[in-house]
């Protein structure tokens, strides 16, 4: 898009200046001066209450390293659902020396997106991911007021109580639980004054709109499936309650029992308070109709968020009076095991990141999926990435490559096996992966290895959701939702016979192709720098010079992201000083380039220099560098082996420079 047109505020020195003798004042007199904005000088009045230093000119960093990462764990659910409408966000003031910010519901900063040239400004006042923004920390502040004053706030230049903070102007609104109203946490836009703009706290607004919109679809399934998966499988009296212990479904025994209506309150029925059930299972009694009951409250959760629950009736008689707590365990609902999400898959690139909205779509449904792409693109990323953004996400997620394992023994891998079927097997059967999936997702890696005469018994099992084990009689009931995967043409396979044309409309329901990397190149400089952070040592940044990133960009990564990864490992594995060079590149990759090098050119290009102030430096190159370096220009210059006057000349083509 165009870059946006600053509009600054009118007589825009007398303001600041106007601001300044306010702050000034205010310093010398230790009392907060007339003002025409209630909501910075009432902020101004709890900072003098509170003792804050008015000439603090850094924010204090409570988190970071796993520290860190445990915060953003406990907060997943919404880094997931904003992390789009941040890089929105960021998009609108592409080229512009701006951040985007989210905080957790105390205002610490989880996650931040910025220009280089802004992330070189702000790490002098600590305006990181890790740090405490809340107003008790750092005074007034579009973060922390925000949170204080419960509405969208902008604070401006001098408006800002810690003097560190006045170059800048900040705009924030609260993201809350559109069914709780619970501070979930804060987005933050900041520039430096001088680009102010009247509608940024306008766009805030409406970008949390969206957070919190989305919020309510994701809960709303969520609840659905919950429900669901309760009613069917508890036959005693039940009850479920959402956050504030307001009534929205119970089954019939529950109403024969407690004669209740959709809408009371578990508290007013029960006589306890919300803060006795919502953190932990408890056991209450409860006398009806000459009956003892004992009452099991099972709190449900997303994340650390409480959503509601469920109350279940069992009954004291004379035989168990003695009656001991219920066991959570048959209640609790089975853990997912997965590992990836999708705001861990790393692209810029608009086909990638295309495909990314429509596997968030495809998570929503209980539709097969199939997943295609060349091998190591990340095909089971996207499966487990579906799946924990999908309302099984609390039940298991189950994997099996069908290429790993041997013909004659997949079809008791995938449905299971009945007691005495084999020889020097388990003597009371096992379980298949169906049944280990049951209610979760069910992953077919490699389905195009699968032998027809499997093909046969997996068709049936999709369309009846029953599996008979191998060697028994007995139907099992199964509940799955299958996400298939293959780096075959399976089109092509059902016209070679190799693949049965009902399976494959079967499995073909929702689709996924993921781009491989050599369409995606863009990715490559963003991808290295994951991988090289993700790996380094404590106190060690691991670099590549531009020699070597020249070489991977040109290399056509048959074996994708996941050959890319390896190569990366390989090089650390051999570097010596920290920063890996083209001498650390493996003899293929190294080859590879200089055949496309010789094809590029017919000689023009022998000289270094020459070579290097060619488009080879892209932006996403430059911006990953200017990060590594933190905005120091003389180091990214160094790094990239060109001169200064080209870093400038490319930030101001890419639009990083102002």
């Amino acid at each position: 898009m165009k870059s946006v047109v600053i509009t600054k505020f009118d007589e825009f020195n007398d303001i600041d200046r106007l601001l300044m003798d306010k702050w000034e004042k205010l310093l010398s007199d230790s009392e907060v001066p007339e003002y025409n904005r209630s909501i910075i000088t009432s902020s101004w009045k709890r900072c003098l209450a509170k003792k804050i230093d008015p000439l603090r000119k850094e924010a204090d960093v409570i988190y970071s390293g796993d520290d860190l990462k445990e915060q953003q764990e406990k907060n997943q659910f919404l880094l997931e659902i904003a992390s789009p409408y941040i890089d929105e966000l960021f998009e609108y003031y592409s080229g512009q020396p701006t951040l985007v910010m989210l905080t957790d519901p105390k205002g610490i900063i989880l996650k931040g997106i910025a220009t280089s040239e802004a992330w070189a400004k702000v790490d002098p006042i600590r305006f990181v991911p890790g740090a405490d923004w809340s107003e008790e920390a750092s005074g007034t502040n579009a973060i922390g007021t925000a949170i204080i004053e419960g509405k969208p706030t902008q604070v401006f230049a001098a408006e800002h109580f810690c003097q560190g903070w006045h170059p800048w102007v900040c705009s924030a609104a609260p993201i809350r639980d559109p069914f709780t109203n619970q501070l979930l946490g804060v987005l933050d836009l900041t520039a430096e004054k001088r680009l102010v703009q009247a509608h940024d706290l306008h766009l805030i607004t409406s970008q949390v709109r969206k957070i919190e919109h989305e919020i309510r679809n994701i809960i709303s399934k969520q609840n659905l499936t919950l429900i669901e998966n309760i009613m069917d499988i508890i036959h005693d009296p039940l009850v479920i309650f959402d956050a504030q212990g307001r009534i929205t479904r119970y089954n019939s025994p529950a109403l024969h029992l407690l004669r209740i209506q959709s809408g009371e309150f578990i508290q007013t029925l029960f006589g306890c308070s919300m803060n006795d059930i919502k953190d932990k299972s408890c056991t209450m009694k409860l006398s009806k109709h000459g009956q003892e009951w004992a009452v099991q409250f099972q709190p449900y959760k997303i994340d650390t968020r409480f959503m509601g629950g469920m109350a279940l009736f069992r009954k004291i008689t004379p035989s168990n009076t003695k009656f001991k707590q219920l066991s959570t365990t048959s209640l609790s609902l089975p853990a997912s095991s997965t590992r990836y999400r999708f705001d861990q898959i790393i692209t810029r690139n608009p086909k990638m990141k295309h495909v990314i909205q429509l596997a968030k779509k495809a998570a929503f449904s209980d539709k097969t999926l199939l997943i295609t792409g060349e091998s190591g693109v990340g095909k089971e990323v996207f499966a487990q990435s579906v799946h924990s953004l999908g309302p099984r996400n609390r039940f298991p997620f189950v994997s099996i490559n069908c290429g790993a394992i041997q013909r004659d023994l997949l079809a008791s891998e995938l449905f299971g096996y009945a007691p005495g079927t084999f020889t020097g097997a388990d003597p009371k059967g096992k379980k298949g992966k169906f049944e280990l999936a049951h209610k979760g997702t069910l992953f077919l890696d490699e389905i195009g290895e699968l032998p027809l005469e499997a093909q046969a018994y997996l068709l049936r099992v999709l369309e009846e959701q029953v599996v008979v084990p191998v060697g028994g009689s007995d139907p099992i009931q199964v509940d799955v939702r299958v996400i298939a995967a293959t780096n075959r043409d399976l089109a092509q396979e059902v016209k070679n016979g190799n693949f049965r044309e009902d399976l494959f409309y079967r499995l073909n329901v929702l689709h996924l192709e993921i781009p491989p990397l050599r369409e995606r190149k863009e990715d490559i400089p963003l991808l290295v720098n994951h991988f090289l952070y993700s790996q380094k040592e404590k106190d060690q940044i691991q670099l590549i010079d531009t020699s070597a990133l020249e070489k991977l960009m040109q290399y056509h990564w048959p074996g994708n992201v996941r050959q890319l990864k390896n190569v990366l490992d390989k090089a650390m594995f051999h570097d010596q000083d920290g920063c890996i060079s083209e001498e650390d590149l493996p003899a293929e990759i190294i080859g590879s380039a200089k055949r496309c090098e010789n094809k590029a050119s017919d000689g023009d290009f022998r000289d270094k220099k020459h070579k290097l102030s060619n488009p080879v430096i892209t932006k996403e190159m430059l911006t990953q560098t200017l990060k590594l370096t933190g905005g120091n220009i003389s180091k990214t210059a160094r790094l990239l082996q060109v001169s200064r006057t080209t870093i400038y000349r490319k930030m101001s083509k890419f639009g990083l420079l102002m």
